[in-house]
Formats: structure tokens, C-alpha cells, sequence
């Protein structure tokens, strides 16, 4: 990622939380805007950046752990609960089961997500696509 791409990146995340934060104030979501601005104030202070952009082997591995991390808990935590609430609602409770079916619509768009680029990712560093 270079100079450019890292800049835009964060101005774009910068500018989701602060609409977020907005609009969660105007609904009078003050744990919406609250978590938002802890979010934001985590983020801004983890990527700024003084002088040079520098990526080295350890910064990329850094980054790659935590790509996997954040896969390997959002997404069955957002598929439990996809199904959980799905369970839970039975013709009960209509938000319920709304909340639920995005949350599965979620779930499947982030494993098709991960499983179409890694598999891109993979042929693209020589792979072909068969585990030894």
C-alpha cells in the first residue's frame, strides 16, 4: 500500500465514523456514538503516521495476523448470532428475524468474500489451489 492508498484509507474510515457518529447522535444513539468515537480516537491514534509510509516483513506480518484474527471471530460470531436469532424469533418477533436474516446475508457475503480472494490470492503468488 503506498502513500496515496494509505492516505485515502484513512480518510475514508475517518469520514465513515464521523457520519456514523453523527447520525447516531441525531437518533439519539448515545452507545452508537459513544463506541463510534472510541473506535475513531483507537484509529486515528494506531495509523498516524510521521515521515515515510515504510511496510517491512514484520508490519506486513502484522497485518496479515490480524486480517485472519478479525475473519476467525466476526465471522462465526456473526454467523451464531445470525443463527441464534433466526432460532430465537420463530414467528415471535419480526425484528428479530429481519436482524437476523442480514446478519446471515452478512455471514455469507464475508465467506464468499475470503474464500473467492484467497483463492485469486493464491494463484496470483503461484499456487494451484491444492493443499500438499
Amino acid at each position: 500500500m503506498n502513500e496515496k492508498t494509505f492516505k485515502l484509507f484513512k480518510s475514508l474510515v475517518t469520514a465513515f465514523l464521523a457520519v456514523l457518529m453523527f447520525l447516531a447522535i441525531l437518533r439519539a444513539q448515545l452507545a452508537l456514538a459513544a463506541i463510534a468515537g472510541v473506535a475513531g480516537i483507537l484509529f486515528l491514534t494506531i495509523v498516524r503516521t510521521t515521515g515515510s509510509l515504510v511496510v517491512d516483513e514484520r508490519e506486513q506480518t502484522v497485518r496479515e495476523k490480524a486480517a485472519q484474527l478479525t475473519y476467525l471471530i466476526f465471522a462465526p460470531t456473526l454467523g451464531l448470532s445470525a443463527l441464534g436469532l433466526l432460532v430465537l424469533s420463530h414467528d415471535s418477533n419480526y425484528f428479530l428475524e429481519s436482524l437476523g436474516v442480514i446478519f446471515a446475508y452478512l455471514t455469507l457475503f464475508q465467506i464468499t468474500l475470503y474464500t473467492l480472494s484467497s483463492f485469486f490470492i493464491d494463484r496470483k503468488f503461484g499456487g494451484d489451489g491444492q493443499e500438499e
